[in-house]
């Protein structure tokens, strides 16, 4: 069974023939071809390399294209990111709206010209032809408080989500639509979406203000992928324990949805089994960095112990740090064939 049958399979409630792989390779990407992040995220023949080291050493079941997951529609949008020579992340050095501002001076970025949206589109418009038949490649997008936290900083907009609610509805509105138009150019490239909206998980946000502010505009971004472009998968993927928001992100209408390691999975297992959602668990990533293989794998094990009870559920893992030993990561890897 290939990749992207595994995951039809899990689409259609039909069993497959293993639970699918998922590892979080985002700036552990720019180490299998010895490059820095900042590099790697600004040169599409090192990233094109990079995905695929990322498929010969992991197999994943599914290629996310994404290195610097939070930056890009912020950057395209006018922030300022800055760079790195080590093997940290690219960072918004300067936001592009201020808090109670009008939107006059932002714009929607245009994803064919504007920062390196294109530069991610041709990537993965290469990586579908380099490994779509066999597996499902998609783009990495920010979800729209994330995005609004990369426009105007995070603090900013918290304060504002409890004084000026009306004024971060109208950001979130900006982002929504900027994520949808960066989304459907991966779209209509034959690609697939991921939605990362991690700023928005407890504590870092109240539950009362994830529904009342967050979940319309995340609903309205996954309707617009499910249903008006129809997209068989759109992940809305939150990091952090996220078990007091757990009804609010299925009722975004998201078909995967995931269940970090800070949280309790088989919480996750009762509440989702008999919903068309696929669900992914993510080990600790930290073990590691140092763990034997055996201490991995067992690890794994126990995950997939009260995973597999779920009809529709992937393995994964925590994001991976740059200096992950690959060794571990095929650790985690080889207890899905036991």
């Amino acid at each position: 069974m290939t990749p992207r049958q595994r995951i039809e399979c899990l689409l259609s409630g039909r069993p497959a023939d293993r639970v699918p792989f998922c590892p979080a390779v985002y700036e552990h990407k720019a180490a299998l071809v010895g490059a820095t992040p900042s590099e790697l995220c600004r040169d599409p023949g090192l990233f094109v390399r990079a995905l695929e080291r990322e498929v010969a050493l992991y197999e994943p079941d599914i290629l996310t294209v994404g290195c610097d997951v939070y930056n890009v529609e912020a950057e395209a949008a006018g922030c300022r990111v800055e760079y790195f020579g080590g093997s940290e992340v690219p960072a918004v050095a300067e936001h592009a709206a201020r808090p109670g501002a009008d939107f006059s001076g932002l714009r929607i970025p245009d994803p064919e010209s504007d920062g390196r949206m294109p530069l991610n589109l041709d990537v993965g418009q290469k990586a579908l032809g380099l490994f779509g038949k066999e597996r499902l490649v998609r783009g990495a997008l920010s979800g729209p408080f994330s995005l609004a936290c990369s426009l105007a900083g995070a603090e900013n907009v918290l304060a504002a989500a409890l004084e000026d609610p009306a004024w971060v509805k109208r950001l979130l509105f900006f982002a929504a639509e900027t994520i949808r138009s960066y989304g459907r150019a991966f779209v209509e490239r034959g690609l697939g979406v991921v939605i990362f909206d991690s700023a928005a998980s407890p504590p870092l946000l109240s539950p009362r203000l994830f529904r009342g502010l967050v979940l319309p505009a995340a609903a309205g971004v996954v309707k617009y992928f499910r249903e008006e472009l129809g997209v068989p998968l759109v992940p809305y993927i939150l990091g952090g324990d996220t078990a007091l928001i757990l009804d609010d992100i299925l009722a975004s209408g998201t078909n995967n949805i995931l269940c970090d390691f800070k949280a309790d999975l088989g919480r996750y297992v009762e509440r989702t089994i008999s919903l068309p959602v696929l669900l992914r668990a993510n080990l600790d990533p930290a073990p590691l960095l140092s763990g034997t293989d055996e201490e991995i794998r067992s690890k794994a094990r126990s995950l997939l112990e009260t995973g597999r009870r779920h009809p529709r559920f992937m393995l994964g893992t925590g994001i991976l740090a740059y200096d992950t030993p690959p060794r571990a990561v095929r650790a985690v890897r080889s207890a899905l064939e036991g």
